[in-house]
């Protein structure tokens, strides 16, 4: 049962699904390169980045507060909303990072598994950068523009892509 207004429920799973969910795509692409180039920096960067995407898209969809707090603060409110949930401590211990990183493949395991069950609580958009992903995923944000509009609430869109 959702105990959010239809604004608020439309609100934060647009931004969840659509601000969160393409980036997340793209970080998980990001670290399967860095882990092939043994790139360090850019792991342990690319890896809290996809974390935290994580924990702000779970306390969206689960919470239904809004606004969001400005970015540089999202990762420690996500997580102070998601005390108790099973998915937190994974969220906390990739965001905080690793004296020793773990070895790459069983790194993009977790990273795999971690945004897997996210996407069972937001709901699932197809990888708007893949060639299979590109027209599902442009038609899936369309549904959700109309439904945001509807609403007469804020889109998840840069607010010039919607001038006429």
């Amino acid at each position: 049962m959702v105990k959010a207004d239809a604004r608020r429920y439309v609100w934060c799973r647009s931004q969840a699904a659509w601000l969160m969910g393409p980036p997340a795509h793209q970080w998980l692409e990001d670290l399967r390169g860095a882990v092939a180039i043994n790139q360090q920096g850019l792991i342990h960067y690319v890896v809290r980045q996809l974390a935290e995407d994580c924990a702000v898209m779970l306390t969206l969809a689960l919470t239904f507060e809004r606004p969001a707090p400005p970015p540089a603060l999202r990762g420690s409110w996500a997580l102070e909303r998601l005390e108790g949930h099973p998915l937190r401590d994974e969220c906390w211990a990739l965001m905080r990072g690793f004296d020793e990183l773990p070895p790459g493949e069983e790194l993009i395991e977790r990273c795999e598994r971690l945004q897997k069950e996210v996407r069972k609580v937001v709901g699932d958009v197809p990888n708007p950068i893949s060639p299979e992903g590109y027209f599902p995923s442009m038609s899936l944000a369309r549904r959700w523009m109309e439904l945001v509009q509807e609403l007469d609430e804020e889109g998840f869109l840069p607010r010039d892509w919607m001038r006429g």
